[in-house]
Parts: C-alpha cells; sequence; structure tokens
C-alpha cells in the first residue's frame, strides 16, 4: 500500500479524518467523482493572493493526466501560460481535497473556451467529514433561496442544490454580473424547508458559471446558526435521504 495513513482503493470515499494518498488508482477515483459531480475547484496560483475556479472536464488514470476547464477570472489564463505553479483545492459530498504543486502540461482551445491539461498529483492530501452530510434537493422540490449583501444592489434568487449543517449549494440562473468573489459574505440567506422558513447569514466558498447549463453555481457556508435552526436543517437533510431512497427502490 502506498498510503501514508489508511488505504482503501476500492472506497476512495469510506474514511474518515486526514490522510496524505500517493495510490494513483485512489487519486484518479476521487478526482473522477468530482468530475462526474461537476463540482467546482478553487486554484491559488504561488505568489497570488487571489483564488480562482474552474472545473475537472476528464480524467485519464492509463496516461496519468487530466483536463480542467478555463481558469476564472481571466487573468488566471495569463498565470497558467506562464507557467506558474497552483495549487488545487475542491469538495464534494463532505470530502475535502488538497494537492500542490500543479504545473499547466499543455492547453487548447475549443469554441473560444481554454482548456488546460495537468498531470494527475502524486500526492493529495483528503479529508471526510461525515458529520456534514450533504444531501441532494430534488428540482421538483423547487426550493428557492435567496441572498441579500450590503455590498450588492440587490438580492439574488436561486434554486437550493443540496443542503448540510455546515451549508449549502445555489444554482443562480445565467452568469452574477458583477461576479461573486470567495469570501463575499451575506447578511441574509433566505431558505423555506418546508414550514419553517431558515434565514442566516453565509459566507461564499466558490462560485462557477457553468455554461452547458448556463447557471452560476456557488458554495455557501452557513454562520452563526442557532440550535433551533440546526435542529430544523437536519430533520430537513433526513427527509431528503428518505426521499432519495425512495426514489432509488421505484
Amino acid at each position: 500500500m502506498d498510503n501514508k495513513t489508511n488505504d482503501k482503493v476500492g472506497d476512495p470515499l469510506g474514511v474518515i479524518g486526514v490522510q496524505t494518498i500517493s495510490n494513483q488508482q485512489q487519486i484518479f477515483s476521487i478526482l473522477s467523482s468530482v468530475q462526474k459531480a461537476r463540482a467546482p475547484i478553487t486554484i491559488k496560483f504561488e505568489n497570488n493572493d487571489r483564488y480562482y475556479t474552474s472545473l475537472i472536464l476528464r480524467t485519464d488514470l492509463d496516461d496519468n493526466y487530466m483536463i480542467i476547464d478555463e481558469i476564472a477570472p481571466q487573468d488566471g489564463h495569463q498565470l497558467a501560460m506562464e507557467k506558474r505553479p497552483f495549487s488545487i483545492r475542491g469538495s464534494h459530498k463532505g470530502v475535502s481535497l488538497f494537492f500542490r504543486p500543479n504545473e499547466i502540461a499543455g492547453s487548447g482551445i475549443e469554441s473560444d473556451i481554454a482548456f488546460y491539461k495537468i498531470p494527475l498529483p502524486k500526492e493529495m492530501i483528503y479529508q471526510q467529514r461525515r458529520h456534514a452530510y450533504r444531501a441532494i434537493v430534488a428540482r421538483a422540490l423547487q426550493i428557492n433561496a435567496t441572498l441579500s449583501g450590503s455590498h450588492r444592489y440587490g438580492p439574488l434568487t436561486g434554486r437550493l442544490f443540496d443542503l448540510s449543517l455546515s451549508g449549502c449549494r445555489i444554482n443562480f440562473e445565467g452568469e452574477i454580473k458583477p461576479a461573486l468573489v470567495r469570501s463575499d459574505k451575506f447578511e441574509s440567506c433566505k431558505i423555506l424547508l418546508n414550514d419553517f422558513a431558515l434565514n442566516t447569514p453565509v459566507t461564499l466558498k466558490h462560485a462557477t458559471y457553468i455554461r452547458d447549463w448556463g447557471e452560476t453555481t456557488c458554495g455557501f457556508q452557513f454562520e452563526g446558526l442557532d440550535g433551533t435552526s440546526q435542529k430544523l436543517i437536519d430533520r430537513f437533510v433526513y427527509f431528503l435521504q428518505r426521499e432519495a431512497r425512495r426514489l432509488e427502490t421505484k
């Protein structure tokens, strides 16, 4: 086994705690899961304080590389072309991952959109947080979320995509302008969960415009939830889990 701690190649999401993973099959499995979920990744170039976002478009274990989408904001493209080393951070279903250094090995343009080729990492720092299970919210439930912040001219309303005790993911129609910036704080996030109206401050963790969907997908962290709100969110997450199981058995 190559892992410096516990290694479960057949179950890349089946451990709790922080690990440094060096098994290539397991690294590939984790990155493939992020790719299939179209979960955004965060990029930070060395000697640069800004955060950038992208998506994993393809992973290839045989040739040991992955393809990522264009880097936003746009000045990230120039930094990538200068071969600046960078870190990649991502999360999916309670799993956090981080690896560096990375460097662009190749690039191309399709339909006027840049993409980049990166070698698969030799090591990855990986953490699972099962206590913050993230439940998908079915589109049929039509649950909206409205954000208000003193730094925005007006409220933003989008569709609740997933939910956990630690935060949520909200999808907004079109590309949000002016662009959202990592760590943006909103004083109010209002979500109607069955008969309970949640209203809490949130902090933006990531924001990515996905062309194929025509939507901007954003991850938010809840701030200062009281005990009552935590219990009601926990109850609603349990409801979503039951609904998902019910639909799977139909």
